[in-house]
């Protein structure tokens, strides 16, 4: 909950507006077009959720496609988009590095984009709208360093190669350890599309080559994290090594539960969805937005909206059973 408070003061103290020169109309039903990444983890469906329980609302339509983490297939779901005629983009990319000729193809038809989660590289998106990866980051390795009294060897696991949400939770990371010398991080590993089993791998690859002296495991997502408790319960070192996610999905509270995992942070993705969705409708029709900081991407200067987080434990992960009806306890 500090870390929610922490992101309130940031709030207060850092608001901004985004320049938005669209002006669709405050009668006119918003066209919503909304292109991710994936669908293949639980948290992507409570976005979708928060957009289609409020678009009446909002007065909006709603055109969601998905491109099962492939490059091509995305470029072909948001020329379909525009092709519809929306009158706004929402995109979560599957290459942060490739996705700003989606970002170009958009402005061209005068689209406003709106980035959620991921962050296309040096492209002109009118709001990027996230919760602060950096801040899940420094969660996740205070949380690691105070289970095991600031000593240990860490293995990071990250997630795709160039994905800003990756760096910065990574970057998170790093920032909290540093002040820690006898924490250290003895393996940090990308991993193409956020794989669980390559993380599983990876995770193998530590304790044998450590000959398990691994004290610690912080995974940029839950599907990670859940490939490092395989990989643990797999050496029999169930309870010995502190591991924490990011996404807090139903596999990873469930471990929590049964005592397989210790922690992860949850980004509480129905909000992500929710002021996603609200800051893309204002932006189509020309209304003021507020945002908290602005980050050089490239070129660009682009405003960015902060949503919150929080760190779920076997103290607190009861509260995760509004989210995950199933959980058994």
């Amino acid at each position: 909950m500090k870390h929610v408070k922490a992101i309130a003061v940031l709030l207060a103290l850092s608001v901004l507006a985004v320049n938005t020169s669209y002006a669709a109309g405050a009668n006119k039903k918003i066209k919503v077009g909304v292109s991710v990444a994936t669908m293949k983890e639980a948290v992507y469906s409570f976005m979708k959720k928060a957009m289609m329980d409020n678009k009446d609302k909002y007065n909006a339509e709603i055109y969601w496609v998905a491109a099962n983490n492939d490059e091509m297939a995305q470029l072909a779901n948001v020329e379909d988009l525009l092709a519809q005629g929306i009158d706004v983009l929402i995109l979560h990319p599957v290459n942060t590095v490739a996705a700003g000729s989606l970002v170009e193809k958009a402005r061209k038809e005068n689209v406003p984009v709106i980035s959620m989660d991921r962050l296309p590289v040096n492209a002109n998106v009118n709001c990027h709208v996230t919760a602060n990866s950096f801040l899940v980051g420094q969660t996740q390795a205070k949380y690691l360093a105070e289970k095991l009294n600031g000593k240990g060897n860490v293995v990071i696991l990250e997630g795709e190669s160039g994905n800003d949400v990756a760096k910065e939770i990574t970057a998170g990371n790093k920032d909290i350890l540093k002040n820690y010398p006898g924490m250290k991080i003895v393996v940090d590993q990308t991993h193409k599309s956020w794989s669980r089993d390559l993380a599983m791998a990876t995770t193998e690859n530590a304790l044998t080559n450590y000959k398990n002296d691994i004290q610690g495991v912080s995974a940029n997502n839950s599907g990670m994290i859940m490939g490092a408790v395989q990989a643990i319960l797999a050496e029999g070192l169930k309870g010995k090594i502190i591991t924490v996610g990011s996404d807090a999905d139903k596999d990873s509270c469930q471990a929590i539960i049964d005592g397989t995992n210790s922690a992860d942070v949850d980004k509480e993705p129905y909000q992500l969805g929710l002021i996603t969705f609200e800051t893309a409708v204002k932006v189509a029709r020309g209304e003021k937005v507020e945002t908290d900081t602005t980050v050089q991407n490239g070129k660009y200067k682009v405003p960015v909206k902060f949503t919150p987080v929080r760190l779920v434990t076997k103290e607190n992960v009861k509260d995760m059973k509004d989210r995950w009806p199933d959980l058994k306890f």
